[in-house]
């Protein structure tokens, strides 16, 4: 895949099924379905998916694309673009909690934000000696520059040392500096 792109969905259970279509308002207050799905570029816009009287999202889904469409849903700041489903090439599903005005994913133990901490994907956790270290990345929305296997979990990792690579897309941390390190219980990748 030469220029992945990861978009958000908000779902309120654990599915790897995206939406059918997309509604696009008109002029006259009436919708039309267009092919596609519609989703938010960045993790923290989330909300904007959620229709005023929807309750919250109880899940979430990273997915990796090779394509996005700017697409006018709503008129102004909407920051949501057009997915065509042939673009997908793999979906992520969380759960998260929603904070005052955003989400979060959910975790028990590490704290999803904050200083040291860390995304990866991981199946198992290993003391195997022959793997000296983890790849991961900053921020939910650059999920893109992983490449999860189908069953992997999402992972938060909180560490005190780590070296970046060369465009600083992803970093590396070596096992002896990792201080925590939780699976998001209730995630999983599919791979298509």
């Amino acid at each position: 895949m030469d220029n992945p792109e990861i978009v958000f969905v908000g779902t309120h259970t654990f599915t790897f099924t995206l939406p059918s279509s997309a509604e696009v308002e008109k002029e006259n207050n009436e919708t039309t379905d267009v092919p596609g799905f519609e989703a938010v570029c960045t993790f923290r816009r989330l909300e904007e998916l959620q229709a005023v009287d929807e309750p919250a999202f109880t899940h979430a889904q990273a997915v990796c694309v090779t394509e996005i469409k700017d697409w006018d849903f709503r008129g102004g700041d909407f920051a949501s673009v057009l997915v065509s489903h042939e673009a997908v090439r793999w979906v992520l599903c969380f759960p998260v909690r929603r904070l005052k005005t955003r989400y979060a994913p959910q975790t028990k133990a590490v704290t999803p934000d904050g200083e040291d901490v860390f995304y990866t994907f991981i199946r198992v956790v290993t003391n195997d000696s022959s793997k000296t270290f983890i790849q991961v990345v900053p921020d939910l929305d650059s999920l893109k520059f992983l490449s999860p296997q189908p069953g992997d979990k999402l992972a938060v990792i909180r560490a005190n040392d780590w070296d970046w690579n060369d465009g600083r897309n992803t970093a590396f941390i070596r096992l002896r500096d990792v201080l925590e390190i939780e699976f998001v219980s209730g995630s999983e990748v599919r791979v298509l």
